[in-house]
């Protein structure tokens, strides 16, 4: 059955405000798509409490119609859960600033570039 997945900079727009994700990054830094399995991580969420939804990711210069980039959406509050997205960072990110997990980057999508990308969010587009 179809599904139809929210866009990551969908989500800052809905929600009006600074949004963390992790972006799927394959082993050459390319994005993987939505169909891949994230499991084991999104059971890393859910044991450690922290809110998620699969999401589309996006690029600038790109419009997907089917498939597309991949990210997970971290339902925390850039000004509440300074806590629970310093966990997720130390999981997934070593001392040198690198990716502890392949695959999986901590980022932050600013309301300000979400909001460029506005007019995706208009039915005709």
């Amino acid at each position: 059955m179809a599904e139809v997945l929210e866009t990551i900079d969908g989500v800052a727009r809905r929600l009006k405000r600074d949004v963390y994700y992790l972006a799927l990054i394959d082993e050459d830094g390319d994005f993987k798509d939505i169909y891949t399995d994230v499991s084991e991580i999104t059971d890393w969420l859910d044991a450690k409490q922290i809110g998620w939804s699969l999401c589309a990711g996006f690029e600038e210069n790109k419009v997907w119609i089917e498939g597309g980039p991949g990210c997970i959406f971290l339902d925390i509050h850039p000004e509440l859960g300074r806590e629970a997205m310093e966990m997720v960072e130390a999981h997934f990110m070593n001392a040198e600033g690198e990716p502890s997990i392949p695959g999986y980057v901590p980022a932050m999508l600013r309301l300000m570039k979400a909001l460029s990308f506005v007019g995706r969010d208009d039915p005709d587009f």
